[in-house]
């Protein structure tokens, strides 16, 4: 093998690394199910997360914008979701007050407010996200 096929070889085993590395840290998350809450006249959202192959996360504050049937925004709301052990799946819930479930058509992750790990703040938190839903309700970024 010549020296410009070994480099190229090592280039090329460096990149799959850098690419196995990106994968690792895929945070995936779904809205598995809105839930009527009508003695606090909320709704609750069941959010599960799967942090089976990157670091545990410390914080991890989404900044989400609810929308109507209409397409209008209905809400906005900070929500805290860590910590997020690693290799593990979770479930977090939170309530959204004063608006009935049936009323939101698309929950939309505007921003993570703050994502830190053991290494400290992380600013890829975003382009980490893997959405999926089983309610009705879309979830998008």
């Amino acid at each position: 093998m010549n020296h410009r096929n070994l480099t190229q070889a090592l280039l090329l085993l460096a990149l799959g690394a850098l690419a196995g590395i990106a994968a690792a840290q895929e945070i995936k998350l779904e809205l598995n199910k809105l839930e009527p809450q009508p003695e606090t006249k909320a709704c609750r959202a069941y959010l599960v997360f799967d942090n089976s192959t990157g670091p545990a996360i410390e914080a991890l504050q989404l900044d989400l914008i609810l929308f109507d049937q209409a397409g209008v925004i209905a809400r906005r709301l900070a929500v805290d979701t860590a910590p997020l052990r690693a290799a593990k799946t979770t479930v977090k819930l939170f309530d959204i007050p004063d608006l009935d479930c049936a009323d939101i058509r698309r929950i939309l992750i505007n921003e993570v407010l703050e994502c830190r790990d053991a290494e400290g703040p992380q600013s890829d938190c975003i382009e980490r996200l893997t959405l999926s839903t089983r309610a009705e309700t879309q979830l998008v970024k």
